[in-house]
């Protein structure tokens, strides 16, 4: 069963530098949002949809917080159907420019350490970010810098989700490319035996674009000296390396139905959470987890 503060304790085993470097990765390229919701292309909609309803809920010229922020895609579905709404987004990774004038992202600020006065904010929102932090020392920031009465809307990674089967089957994708078969394969030079391997894996991840450029390159750097393949095999590791690491947190921190309850504890401790629901796809899809609460209290 997971217990509060579970996520924060689980992503400390990883390489906290490294996984940084993997996120800042990430926000570099314009279609990285689109990563995020790999496997679930059609759920932009609902979220837009849920970030309009949250918007309109809002003072019209509110200010908002949103916590793990990345590159903004939730502020602006916020702004675009409220545009007298000012974000500003925090993440702990180097960020890409704000997509709008009244959208502000500042990079290399954790969660858990919020550079706010206290009661700075109308309301907070995360869009698969909050999960990845720890839980009760953001939810004290958050109590700290939200005005009374103040809303927040998050949505996190359901464990049952479109978004978290297909991350993780990407994640198994991975661990087969970097396992030791593969490993073997390649330093031994079976060239063969590297594209018959990338060959089986592309039929059981028809979907998945990691592994046409691998059957282009692989096979034929497998047929070079020892030392070239050993470099070949190296240079596949670093380059999966960020990928995975981001896969790897997601994988730890999304959340399952018989784990929700001990999740919000850290919230229920300093919030009124009114709300906790799933969201859906048109089709019925599972998404994500809606959670919903407003400001009562603040901390001792």
């Amino acid at each position: 069963m997971w217990s509060a503060g579970q996520t924060g304790s689980m992503l400390q085993l990883q390489d906290k530098s490294r996984l940084r470097q993997a996120w800042t990765e990430f926000w570099k390229h314009p279609a990285s949002g689109g990563q995020c919701l790999r496997g679930a292309p059609d759920i932009g909609q609902a979220l837009n949809a849920h970030w309009s309803s949250f918007a309109a809920s809002l003072p019209a010229d509110g200010h908002v917080l949103d916590l793990g922020c990345g590159a903004g895609a939730a502020a602006s579905a916020l702004v675009a159907a409220r545009s007298g709404l000012r974000v500003t987004g925090v993440d702990f990774a180097m960020l890409p420019p704000a997509p709008a004038a009244n959208i502000a992202l500042l990079q290399d600020t954790p969660m858990e350490t919020l550079p706010f006065a206290d009661a700075s904010f109308d309301a907070a929102i995360s869009q698969f970010g909050f999960e990845y932090g720890r839980a009760h020392k953001i939810a004290r920031q958050m109590a700290r810098v939200l005005k009374p009465g103040a809303r927040f809307s998050f949505i996190v990674h359901h464990a049952g989700g479109t978004v978290v089967a297909a991350n993780r089957a990407g994640l198994n994708l991975m661990r087969s490319v970097q396992g030791p078969e593969m490993q073997a394969l390649v330093l031994s030079g079976s060239a063969l035996g590297v594209e018959q391997k990338l060959r089986d894996l592309a039929r059981l991840h028809p979907a998945d674009n990691l592994l046409e450029p691998l059957l282009r390159k692989l096979p034929e750097r497998t047929r070079g000296s020892a030392a070239a393949r050993k470099q070949a095999w190296l240079a596949l590791n670093e380059a999966l390396s960020p990928g995975r690491a981001i896969l790897e947190a997601l994988d730890v921190c999304s959340v399952a139905v018989d784990e929700i309850e001990g999740w919000l504890g850290p919230l229920r401790q300093l919030f009124a959470v009114t709300s906790v629901s799933e969201l859906r796809k048109a089709d019925g899809g599972l998404i994500a987890w809606c959670i919903e609460g407003t400001q009562t209290r603040t901390p001792a």
